[in-house]
């Protein structure tokens, strides 16, 4: 991550972006944003450094990556085509090997606690485990709820896993969706057993918790009458039958939360290919007060979708345009600068500095 930095200064001249004090002076690496590039077969990443200069290609994942993350100075990838979860050395940027899941599973998103990876897939019949350290694969059963569709949106906290199951219909004549109630399944990643299953959204979509020990659950809607909106559960409280709800409009599609308990939120496209428009609304997570909603977004596109989205040590906000092949920089609720990117950006992560 650091083999570009001698030039940062210079560049960030250029592209009109500056440090967190509003100078174009250098300044301590804090990290990177790692961004996944996944239109084609075989996905790329790109590093963007904290003085805003992205590197394209600087690595090959695998085929159709559509998750990362990072934990523990490794970062990990879930490609859906290959049916596994990349590890790769976040200093080095090496691969240092891979999860291979069952064939045919179509993973969709991952996350990690004591030392397991916790794999939710579309084809799936449960959430699939990976101990590390053992070398071991299983999968956790979810009995009581329907699993035709399996998991997606995935989230850990402490010993505690938080998994969206997916409840929908096609009508293959028509090739209309019928989205219906969908269900988290809570599992403790200690005995790895399911804990509850609360209802909780409609076509679950992400997941985060705030300062607050509230537990925001990100729902697209039905893509026609019900749109966007966002559930809260206040974990303390232990009730998830008991929750608040932010309406927000449009069809978003993920979400990330800056050290201020601001949330924003990308709008994930209107057609299929997630081209159409796109745009970023923001929500106080501390009053659930919508700031900024589908009729006033913060940002908006009116050609493409933006999949992912993702908060910097200096509470920058990146927005990649999956259709155009750009990534936008907001500082401070503008935009910043625009940076060209790999083929199709979606998912994204920040590292810091190991």
């Amino acid at each position: 991550m650091k083999r570009f930095l001698a030039a940062a200064a210079a560049l960030a001249m250029m592209l009109g972006c500056t440090d967190y004090e509003g100078t174009t002076d250098p300044v301590d690496t804090f990290g990177s944003v790692c961004l996944i590039n996944g239109k084609d077969d075989v996905g790329t990443m790109s590093v963007i450094n904290d003085q805003c200069v992205i590197e394209n290609d600087v690595m090959s994942l695998g085929k159709w990556p559509n998750h990362i993350f990072e934990l523990g100075g490794i970062i990990y990838v879930t490609n859906s085509g290959n049916n596994n979860v990349q590890m790769i050395n976040a200093s080095t940027l090496q691969n240092t090997g891979s999860v291979e899941l069952s064939p045919l599973s179509n993973p969709m998103r991952a996350a990690v606690s004591n030392r397991k990876l916790y794999v939710t897939s579309m084809m799936g019949q449960g959430i699939d485990v990976y101990d590390l350290d053992n070398d071991t694969l299983y999968t956790i059963a979810l009995d009581g709820i329907p699993m035709e569709n399996g998991t997606d949106a995935i989230f850990s906290n402490g010993n505690l896993i938080f998994a969206g199951v997916k409840n929908y219909s096609i009508d293959y004549d028509t090739w209309e969706t019928t989205y219906n109630n969908e269900h988290i399944a809570v599992i403790n990643a200690v005995a790895d057993t399911v804990v509850t299953f609360f209802e909780a959204g409609i076509n679950i979509a992400d997941m985060l918790i705030n300062e607050e020990n509230e537990l925001h659950v990100l729902s697209k809607g039905n893509s026609n009458d019900i749109k966007g909106f966002v559930r809260v559960f206040d974990l303390a409280a232990i009730n998830f039958d008991t929750y608040s709800t932010v309406e927000l409009g449009s069809q978003p599609g993920a979400f990330a939360v800056n050290s201020e308990g601001m949330v924003y939120v990308a709008v994930s496209g209107l057609n299929p290919d997630w081209t159409g428009y796109g745009g970023i609304m923001k929500y106080n997570s501390i009053d659930n007060q919508v700031i900024n909603g589908q009729d006033d977004m913060l940002y908006s596109s009116a050609s493409s979708g933006i999949l992912g989205i993702c908060i910097d040590g200096y509470d920058r906000v990146y927005a990649p345009l999956f259709d155009e092949n750009k990534l936008v920089i907001l500082e401070n609720d503008s935009v910043k600068t625009t940076l060209t990117t790999g083929n199709g950006p979606q998912g994204m992560v920040f590292v810091k500095e190991q």
